[in-house]
């Protein structure tokens, strides 16, 4: 993985720590192909404030669903709900 030394020391993990956490990832994370979302990458293209981002604006048009950014540059736009760090720990307070 490109960064994963980088997350690694960002996580302060040992490198065993990361490698299992990783493969606890893999486990819950599924990868969706292009092929289900290239259908959504004209109007994503569209909205998307980064052209660097329009492939995630793309599945979550897919899915219907926000997208996890520290970035405030996606807010730029109204169809699709953007969410910080911040935000995404404020709704953990609510359970």
């Amino acid at each position: 993985m490109k960064y994963s030394e980088l997350i690694q020391i960002k996580m302060k993990r040992t490198r065993e720590e990361f490698v299992t956490i990783m493969h606890q990832l893999h486990q819950v994370i599924e990868v969706v192909p292009k092929e289900e979302y290239e259908t959504f990458m004209n109007e994503a293209k569209e909205i998307s404030p980064d052209d660097n981002d329009v492939m995630y604006f793309a599945l979550a048009l897919k899915m219907k669903c926000g997208i996890w950014s520290n970035d405030s540059k996606l807010k730029e736009q109204n169809k699709v709900t953007i969410y910080n760090t911040k935000e995404l720990l404020s709704f953990q307070s609510d359970y």
